[in-house]
């Protein structure tokens, strides 16, 4: 009900900063490539735990926690799985094609990096629902 007093009323939204929102996406892609550097695999989830945590206490919805966790997490894993193939020259894509195949897919690179890739995300958004979940209803309002 509380909410449907708010329908209308300028005040009584809290719009977030388009700085804030940039800010936290790449303090956490660096805390996600950081944990990935140092074999951390679950990284991500505590990424997005942590946002969780925080975002129902800084006025964050829902609509600007998710994208933001979806970008850091892609950001974070992204770039130590290219990073070796494109600034080292190694031959990271051998790798990933080897990988792919032994899990049973389609032996190409592209399909080890994807999968890699949702993984990362999948651990971010159960991490954010997790914290939300355990955040107590009067702080998140």
């Amino acid at each position: 009900m509380a909410d449907l007093r708010r329908l209308g009323r300028r005040d009584r939204y809290r719009p977030v900063s388009a700085w804030w929102w940039l800010a936290v996406v790449l303090a956490g892609a660096l805390i996600i490539a950081v944990t990935a550097e140092l074999g951390w695999w679950f990284g991500p989830f505590l990424a997005g735990l942590a946002v969780g945590f925080v975002a129902p206490r800084s006025g964050w919805r829902l609509r600007h926690t998710v994208p933001a966790v979806l970008v850091m997490t892609l950001i974070g894993w992204g770039v130590p799985l290219y990073w070796p193939a494109v600034v080292q020259g190694q031959p990271v894509g051998a790798t990933a094609r080897v990988i792919a195949a032994l899990a049973g897919l389609p032996a190409y690179a592209f399909t080890g990096v994807l999968v890699t890739l949702l993984v990362a995300v999948l651990q971010a958004v159960v991490g954010l629902w997790l914290g939300r979940a355990l955040t107590p209803r009067t702080l998140a309002r």
